[in-house]
């Protein structure tokens, strides 16, 4: 009876001292979006990428530009065409078209990849920020608040955004 009622007790002190701890924990939350667009890395991102953007388009306009003036050209012209002419001409047409859709789809990959490269010395900047936020704060978990996964926020969890905004030095 003695081992009974000590194990219970055991069993008592460890549920009420997990119970405690349990009541400790803290949770933070942060707006990650609302951050990264104060932040001056993200704004010179941006900039850069819509220069590469700009670059890529006036490219493709002059490609497209100079495939209307050969389109043009051949159906003015087709019809004093020998067969053979209008048929290399015609197959001119087809790969010049072909070439600027290959290039349409590259500049979306360059243009994918230039962002990727650009955002994540960004991204470590901003998670070292919360990391430390973190740390110093004494929280458990930071969430992201909208990334869409958190269902359910009680008002115990702490918005830290402010916080990882003055860390980074921006307000």
């Amino acid at each position: 009876m003695k081992k009974v009622t000590t194990t219970s007790l055991i069993a008592v002190l460890l549920f009420l001292s997990l119970g405690l701890n349990a009541q400790n924990l803290k949770f933070g939350h942060v707006n990650v979006q609302e951050v990264m667009q104060v932040m001056p890395e993200f704004k010179q991102m941006q900039q850069d990428l819509e220069g590469e953007y700009d670059r890529l388009e006036n490219q493709l306009a002059t490609m497209q530009e100079d495939y209307k003036k050969m389109e043009q050209e051949y159906m003015e012209t087709a019809e004093s065409m020998s067969a053979v002419v209008r048929q290399q001409k015609e197959q001119q047409l087809m790969e010049t078209s072909q070439k600027i859709q290959a290039f349409y789809q590259s500049t979306q990959q360059q243009l994918s990849q230039k962002q990727q490269q650009l955002q994540q010395p960004i991204m470590e900047k901003l998670q070292k920020a919360i990391g430390e936020v973190g740390e110093e704060g004494g929280f458990i978990y930071i969430f992201a608040a909208n990334s869409g996964a958190t269902v359910y926020q009680s008002e115990q969890s702490v918005d830290v955004t402010s916080q990882v905004k003055t860390k980074l030095g921006i307000n």
